[in-house]
């Protein structure tokens, strides 16, 4: 008799934990990850944001289509959820990631000298050279980059703090 009250009690138990475990997950895909999809669209430039989970880890991917204001973009984002670290997903194509790599010695000097002007002025002469259209924003918290080049788009966030707000974007 002990022996079956501790077996029903036990089971019992486990149902409960299950219920509780799976109303989590229904809350989280449901409510909370469509709110972050329904959201994201009313901002310029954004096509879809949604929650993936890569190797354990959390982050929202948001695909763009012609940005044009990364940085108001991705603060609008951070608001909707700001646990998780971000990851644009562009239409870029090879010249736009040669150039954005030959512009990261400008960049990066930059931003550890402190010279924005000097760094604005080696960056743009460079896109101009390549033909590529430059966008360069800057605050507190990040430099944000967008090139374009006839219907590509290479959007990047390079932080200055050190935190891992923003993931390195890929493309869709």
């Amino acid at each position: 008799m002990v022996k079956q009250r501790i077996l029903l009690v036990s089971l019992v138990g486990f149902l409960i934990f299950a219920l509780l475990l799976g109303g989590k997950v229904i809350y989280q895909k449901e409510w909370v990850d469509v709110s972050i999809m329904q959201q994201s669209q009313q901002i310029p430039g954004v096509i879809s944001a949604k929650v993936i989970k890569i190797k354990g880890v959390k982050e929202l991917d948001v695909a763009t289509n012609k940005m044009t204001n990364l940085r108001q973009a991705s603060l609008s984002l951070q608001k909707l959820d700001v646990t998780l670290p971000i990851r644009f997903l562009d239409q870029n194509n090879d010249d736009l990631k040669i150039i954005l790599g030959q512009m990261q010695f400008a960049l990066q000097e930059g931003l550890a000298l402190g010279d924005f002007t000097g760094m604005e002025q080696k960056v743009r002469i460079q896109a101009e050279n390549a033909g590529i259209q430059l966008e360069l924003q800057i605050d507190s918290d990040a430099l944000y980059v967008v090139l374009n080049q006839g219907d590509a788009q290479l959007v990047e966030v390079i932080e200055r703090d050190g935190n891992v707000n923003y993931l390195p974007t890929v493309k869709q």
